[in-house]
């Protein structure tokens, strides 16, 4: 084991006042010093720190960084407090040949002092790093947070995390039904996945936050074949979920959770984008939300709280058709619905046109009362059809859609064409907030081809750049 190497102060010979303040207050000295081998090191300074058993072992919080783990096991045997606030061990990444029955042997002598909080961060590098570790199940503990970097763990064979309330889990590639059922109590787990399964369950009867970024790094050969990673959440008292899919493989979620409230997807790598719409899939879907939020309606001064779904969809750049489920697919799998406010934004580098695509989208989300739209930054759309376009919205009835703001209006026939069957459609609309695509001059003729359009519609409220446009 490494030993700290201690070098008593005392240069001058005058009187050693440290050593005349109460133990109380140097505790809050020590303990202000970030580190417990810092603590250690400036025991040495006071005459009465340099005891049979230094001040800083009687720390409530023990903090450990950059140390290997024999030093560390060493401290944590001199450490006397049995009950630990909070216990740090951070590992260094850099450290070779750190093998799992070294991390278990760490972990156990942590266990004996009983942490409320434990942080343990260890690298994924060196010898032994593919085999589990055996993790002690803390029981005081109602916070653990474990940085273990493509590792994984097994649990001892009995006992239980009886008062753990959140869990956090970085690059690990552990299923959570290794663990779920030992932990009770549990309300928030936040797991950073590097996952290699087919499917994962996550049930737990107490959770109220799950937070998953699922890293899938297995290749497939066939692009357009993609096979994708199953994840089913059978949470009843879940409120919140947020997933972030990177890799190789998308991933599917299914919901057995009855209170869920928030909703969040990302999708971070082309090959999880795996929702689309539009056939040929000229859209996929980059990240979906949804939550409960306070808005105001038009005419009313008190704002009320309403289902917001938000959107970011992308264009489908690389021309694969890779995706494997249409968003209408996608909204049936998620646990909640009847979405008040749609929130959509588009982003393309080439244009696309997109008024059927918001349309079928609106005829989807048939209870939307409030639509904003953020057009993509460009001077083109691409190619369209005005007669294909209107063919394809007949019937199409949005008979809640109240106000729509649409952000990026452009000059060219296709939005102007857009806005003319956005009207047709909603009959019951009463307010449109449009903000101009930047550069487009309100002295022009197209502006006021656009205004025609608008004081066509004499029952709506028209705004244009904030400005309400009347005859």
């Amino acid at each position: 084991m490494e030993e700290l190497q201690l070098h008593p102060g005392g240069g001058g010979g005058g009187k050693d006042r440290i050593s005349d303040l109460p133990d109380e207050v140097l505790l809050n000295v020590l303990s202000g010093l970030g580190s417990t081998a810092e603590a250690a090191r400036t025991s040495a300074l006071a005459r009465r720190w340099r005891r049979a058993r230094p001040l800083w072992t009687e720390l409530h919080v023990l903090v450990f960084r950059g140390l290997d783990p024999g030093t560390v096991r060493g401290l944590l045997a001199r450490a006397s407090h049995r009950q630990l606030a909070r216990l740090e061990i951070r590992v260094p990444g850099q450290a070779v040949g750190i093998a799992a029955a070294q991390i278990t042997s760490l972990l156990r002598a942590a266990e004996e002092h009983q942490p409320e909080e434990l942080i343990f961060e260890v690298g994924g590098v060196g010898a032994g790093a593919d085999d589990p570790f055996e993790l002690p199940c803390f029981a005081r503990a109602t916070s653990v947070d474990l940085q273990i970097w493509n590792r994984s763990f097994t649990l001892t064979p009995a006992g239980e995390f009886s008062n753990l309330r959140m869990l956090t889990l970085s690059l690990c590639t552990v299923s959570p039904n290794d663990f779920l059922s030992r932990c009770p109590q549990l309300q928030v787990l936040h797991m950073g996945c590097y996952w290699v399964f087919d499917f994962v369950t996550v049930s737990s009867a107490s959770l109220q936050e799950l937070i998953l970024r699922a890293d899938v790094p297995v290749p497939v050969d066939d692009p357009n074949n993609t096979p994708q990673q199953l994840v089913i959440v059978e949470a009843p008292a879940l409120e919140k979920f947020r997933l972030q899919s990177y890799g190789l493989r998308g991933v599917i979620t299914s919901f057995s959770a009855p209170m869920v409230d928030t909703l969040s997807f990302t999708f971070c790598s082309k090959a999880s984008r795996c929702i689309g719409f539009s056939w040929p899939w000229r859209w996929r879907v980059l990240s979906l939300s949804t939550a409960m939020g306070w808005v105001t309606r038009y005419g009313e001064a008190d704002a009320v709280r309403r289902r917001v779904l938000s959107m970011v969809i992308i264009d489908n750049d690389d021309g694969r058709c890779d995706a494997v489920r249409s968003f209408a697919e996608e909204i049936v799998r998620l646990p909640v619905n009847n979405f008040s406010v749609l929130k959509l934004e588009l982003r393309t580098n080439d244009g696309h046109a997109f008024g059927t695509d918001v349309l079928q989208l609106l005829k989807t989300l048939n209870t939307v009362q409030r639509l904003h739209l953020v057009l993509p930054p460009t001077n083109e759309r691409g190619y369209w059809s005005k007669k294909r376009e209107i063919k394809s919205n007949e019937g199409i009835s949005l008979i809640n859609l109240e106000e729509a703001e649409i952000e990026g209006l452009n000059v060219h026939d296709h939005d102007f064409d857009f806005m003319k069957l956005l009207f047709a459609s909603a009959p019951v609309l009463k307010v449109v907030r449009v903000t101009l695509f930047p550069g487009f001059s309100q002295s022009s003729q197209r502006y006021k081809q656009l205004c025609y359009l608008l004081w066509a519609k004499t029952w709506v409220k028209c705004f244009v750049n904030g400005r309400l446009e009347a005859l």
